[in-house]
């Protein structure tokens, strides 16, 4: 019975060690795969990118970062070619790897827009690993490396292709201009496609987008801003011949932007609370920014005591289907069809855009 015992012990012994190593084995086998997942996707997933040294960035439609990842040649991220350290930053969804580099160096739409845009001599490659914790962003350095980069031809027999002889690891990727090849005229250093890979079988096997459709949205995005911009424009040319006034129902408002970014509000006038009547200001605007939200203008200006002032008013050129579109063809009612033709005028808005308080213009005609 003695020896029974003893046997059970063993044996109850033996299967608590050999759960014990199990664990001990599930954890070490865990450990590599938690930390290779962390970095090992083999594809990219666009979050937005941030540009240093981009020409003209409040008209993003132009040459964002987003065009040399839009898989084709004829777009391109242009920026600053004497502004040191110009490029972007491209922020991921998640962890990714790749340990080859494929370019389009310049700016590909004709053989002249790649002679008049300067091209990337040395290109330097960073990557991070950013954190967030309580809203706070912390960016630790994985790998960088420069890159000698040669002057591109014409056509896609200009892909060049680049070893990094190592992986690179993050979340966020840096791209720094260093040096330029020539001086073109523009002023502008470009590159026309970037794709991440790796070398595979003594070819580039370039990482997919699994977010191409974000990209695309973004650039579709960048022409809705256009469209707000390309509006203004149209009301900085009319009121070259005088005073453009927009109306809220009842009450008129009489404004005026100028080319040389002054403008003016004339007082506000028409039915309602004159309380809430806006007093006439003159003063300078300043474009913060276009999205497919609007052209976001600041109005600087001094009131009566002398103090300066700033307020923010969103403007739109809005079209159908659009929310503002819709709210004012509410308003109106069946006036609507009176006042107001699509086909032939534009509809402006003018939006303070801390009271929310709009205002439309309809009578500016479009360009035949």
């Amino acid at each position: 019975m003695g020896s029974n015992q003893l046997s059970f012990s063993q044996s109850s012994l033996f299967f608590q060690n050999s759960k014990s190593f199990s664990s001990i084995v599930f954890v070490f086998l865990f450990i590599p795969i938690f930390f290779h997942c962390k970095a090992s996707e083999k594809q990219l997933d666009y979050l937005r990118t941030q540009s240093l040294g981009q020409v003209s960035p409040e008209e993003p439609w132009k040459f964002s970062p987003e065009f040399a990842l839009d898989d084709k040649t004829t777009t391109a991220f242009c920026a600053n070619a004497k502004e040191l350290g110009s490029g972007f930053t491209l922020y991921l969804h998640s962890y990714s790897q790749f340990s080859a580099l494929r370019m389009f160096n310049g700016f590909h739409k004709s053989a002249n827009d790649l002679k008049t845009n300067d091209s990337v001599k040395k290109l330097r490659i960073t990557t991070f690993e950013m954190e967030t914790d309580d809203l706070k962003s912390k960016m630790n350095i994985g790998s960088t490396l420069d890159l000698e980069v040669s002057k591109p031809k014409f056509g896609k027999s200009g892909f060049q292709v680049f070893d990094l002889d190592s992986k690179f690891q993050g979340n966020v990727i840096r791209l720094e201009i260093l040096e330029t090849h020539g001086l073109g005229s523009t002023g502008r250093v470009c590159i026309s496609d970037l794709q991440f890979g790796e070398i595979k079988k003594d070819s580039f096997l370039a990482y997919p987008w699994v977010s191409f459709d974000k990209i695309k949205r973004t650039i579709e995005q960048f022409g809705k801003a256009e469209r707000h911009f390309s509006g203004f424009k149209q009301l900085v040319l009319a009121n070259e011949k005088g005073t453009i006034s927009f109306y809220d129902q009842g009450t008129i408002l009489p404004v005026f932007f100028k080319a040389d970014q002054t403008f003016s509000f004339s007082e506000m006038y028409g039915d309602g609370d004159p309380l809430g009547f806006l007093p006439s200001i003159v003063g300078t605007y300043t474009i913060l920014q276009s999205s497919e939200e609007g052209l976001e203008l600041n109005l600087s200006y001094y009131d009566g005591g002398g103090i300066e002032r700033n307020i923010s008013w969103i403007f739109k050129r809005a079209e159908v289907g659009d929310e503002d579109y819709e709210n004012f063809k509410t308003k109106l009612g069946t006036k609507f069809s009176e006042v107001f033709n699509p086909k032939t005028h534009y509809l402006l808005v003018l939006k303070e855009k801390e009271s929310g308080r709009t205002f439309y213009h309809y009578e500016l005609p479009k360009p035949k």
